[in-house]
């Protein structure tokens, strides 16, 4: 695994971790302060809005080129896209057991 998928995947799985964290404060957990901020923009912005934010962050932190940051691609679309992936197939393990 190349040094970028290996931290494609640890954004992924971070952020997936992130989503469990609201999810389970939505059931009555008791939510982190650090996740609060991410509780106010997925209901300001839904889920889709939480996630594409979460993915641009992702990709500011890889070195693209600042040319690339001010339109939005499609690796920003696939970012999103294989973390709702993520969290689909994270679900469907947690019934299965």
């Amino acid at each position: 695994m190349t040094p970028e998928a290996a931290e494609r995947l640890s954004t992924q799985l971070s952020t997936v971790a992130q989503y469990e964290t609201l999810r389970m404060a939505m059931l009555g957990e008791l939510l982190p302060p650090e996740a609060r901020s991410g509780l106010m923009l997925f209901l300001r912005r839904g889920m889709w809005g939480w996630a594409r934010t979460l993915a641009a962050a992702s990709a500011q932190h890889e070195r693209i080129p600042s040319s690339s940051l001010s339109r939005k691609g499609p690796s920003e679309h696939r970012a999103v896209i294989h973390l709702f992936a993520a969290m689909a197939m994270k679900t469907n393990s947690r019934r299965t057991l």
